[in-house]
């Protein structure tokens, strides 16, 4: 079967929609490894100290509640297994675990809050100035 030339034109604007978005999972790895003091290999090491513990399924929560992935027909929240090969060839259901966790302390816990928030923060920071970052080093 023969794709059409509108229909190959679709994938290739899908692939790179696709690529923009990975590496804004991996702008959000960057940032939540920068906040506790880690490095993006720390996230994606099979450490369980609980800093790289607590930093990576908060990782896993801003990729799946503030990236979508583009589809040919819409976009969906960022699938679990992608997430889970950014972060270290973790299985789905360990990140949408993981993420689960964050959610239900989110709700009970100001200071975990607080940190997501000023993450947020610090992304949409950077995502509009590019060189913010820069100068905040």
């Amino acid at each position: 079967m023969r794709r059409t030339p509108v229909a190959e034109g679709r994938r290739a604007a899908l692939r790179r929609l696709r690529r923009a978005h990975l590496t804004e999972a991996r702008r959000i790895r960057r940032a939540v490894a920068d906040g506790y003091q880690l490095t993006p290999a720390h996230l994606r090491a099979p450490c369980r100290a609980h800093p790289v513990i607590e930093a990576r399924q908060i990782a896993m929560y801003l990729m799946r509640t503030d990236l979508r992935w583009p589809t040919l027909t819409r976009s969906i929240p960022f699938p679990a297994a992608r997430i889970g090969q950014l972060l270290g060839g973790r299985d789905h259901s360990t990140v949408m675990h993981d993420i689960a966790v964050i959610a239900a302390r989110l709700a009970t816990d100001a200071a975990l809050r607080a940190l997501v928030t000023d993450l947020r923060i610090r992304l949409d920071r950077t995502y509009e100035d590019p060189d913010a970052r820069r100068r905040a080093a």
